[in-house]
């Protein structure tokens, strides 16, 4: 379906998450729970043992996510403006049709809400490789949003690619307004377990690749997109969508 790119310059990056203050406010740490609630405990031990179950790495070290009541839930507008948006990109990396994209655009109402990025992306008529690859992969940030707004009911396991067509068929079919409309947002409890999951797995899928050791089970290219759109999700370190990181 994809063209992967492995050696992509945002697949290599990574912080390494510790406990000294030098990583405050910049990336997750120890210091910003030092005394978890049994609720955060509960959410890292249950994907600790899921990760377990699928023969991936573990470090136990990682810490706990946010706890519920740190996180500002997104509107359902928002996201549902969000997905649209990132959707078109990828159907424009991925087709490379400027004329389509530029009616689905307009037809979703969805100028408005692209990132800065993203409207440079939508612009240059002649992107390279590298850009028309990575905003392809966005398919799997449209995965993630898709379950958040209630469209899919779980996010599937982090080897299998997203269904694009499937997916995509649920915005053409309803249409911008319906789309908005009649999505259903997860409680802040779901999405933060999926955050905290997919943390372990971007730092399990880090350590594979750094060892030489890739495993079937854990697909970096889906885990760092899904990473990406579930922190967005959750307000981390209260970044931009341009500059959402996923460091572990």
């Amino acid at each position: 379906m994809r063209e992967e790119n492995p050696g992509s310059g945002a697949r290599q990056r990574r912080l390494s998450t510790g406990h000294g203050k030098k990583l405050e406010g910049i990336a997750r740490t120890n210091l910003d729970s030092p005394h978890p609630t049994s609720a955060q405990l509960a959410r890292k031990q249950r994907s600790e043992a899921v990760i377990k179950e699928w023969g991936l790495p573990v470090l136990d070290t990682l810490p706990v996510v946010e706890n519920d009541t740190a996180i500002t839930a997104r509107a359902q507008t928002e996201v549902a403006n969000r997905c649209i948006a990132i959707t078109l990109c990828a159907i424009k990396g991925e087709s490379r049709d400027q004329k389509l994209v530029d009616k689905l655009l307009l037809d979703f109402g969805a100028s408005r809400d692209l990132s800065p990025k993203e409207r440079a992306f939508i612009d240059n008529p002649t992107p390279t490789q590298d850009q028309l690859v990575d905003f392809t992969w966005r398919y799997e940030c449209t995965h993630v949003f898709l379950w958040a707004l209630g469209y899919l009911p779980d996010l599937g396991l982090p080897s299998e690619q997203a269904n694009v067509a499937k997916e995509v068929a649920v915005l053409h079919d309803k249409g911008g307004a319906a789309f908005r409309k009649d999505a259903k947002l997860r409680s802040i409890s779901e999405l933060l377990d999926q955050n905290d999951l997919y943390y372990r797995l971007d730092w399990a899928a880090v350590d594979l690749r750094v060892k030489g050791r890739p495993n079937p089970k854990a697909n970096e290219e889906i885990i760092v997109e899904r990473h990406r759109a579930l922190n967005w999700l959750i307000r981390y370190m209260n970044q931009a969508w341009d500059d959402v990181t996923t460091d572990t």
